[in-house]
């Protein structure tokens, strides 16, 4: 395996967990991304960037794209609360990584925690409920209305496997 660094955004936990199963499987480094400031990327071949999915946007994505990545791999993993087969999901996952080539993309399903939440993103998942309930989208809004968590360790596989052979295993 090549010398691969994790770097995890993470606000109820799911992120995290899917970030420290890839560092267990694969013996990669792993920091939380407030500490990035004190990482050398030039020490690694491979980063991976695991972080939240939230209406549209993928947490320290932005940060990942300023990077120096020539002659490096580097993979972002989008979690979030949608089923991986959601059309819209698709679309979104399209529009963040639109003319990135550097970057290969994944997803995972993630989850909701309510109670981790803050209470900006609980009022903001109040105002999407009550959208898809005025909408009549009553598939959706069943989704969105509990907590639940979604995370399995086999959702790492293609991850793992783009690790493989990017090494040469």
């Amino acid at each position: 395996m090549t010398h691969t660094v994790i770097i995890y955004c993470s606000k109820t936990g799911f992120s995290q967990r899917y970030a420290q199963w890839l560092a267990e499987d694969t013996g990669a480094e792993i920091l939380p991304y407030q500490k990035r400031g004190a990482l050398h990327l030039d020490a690694f071949d491979t980063i991976i960037l695991v972080g939240g999915l939230y209406a549209g946007t993928m947490r320290g994505l932005p940060w990942l794209k300023k990077q120096q990545l020539a002659g490096k791999r580097a993979a972002a993993v989008a979690v979030g609360a949608s089923p991986a087969d959601s059309p819209e999901l698709a679309q979104t996952m399209e529009k963040l990584f639109a003319g990135q080539t550097q970057i290969r993309s994944f997803y995972c399903r993630g989850g909701l925690d309510y109670a981790r939440m803050g209470a900006v993103d609980r009022a903001m998942m109040a105002g999407m409920r009550a959208m898809l309930r005025r909408q009549g989208q009553e598939e959706a809004l069943r989704l969105v209305s509990v907590s639940f968590d979604a995370v399995r360790r086999e959702n790492l596989a293609e991850i793992e496997r783009w690790l493989k052979e990017c090494s040469g295993e």
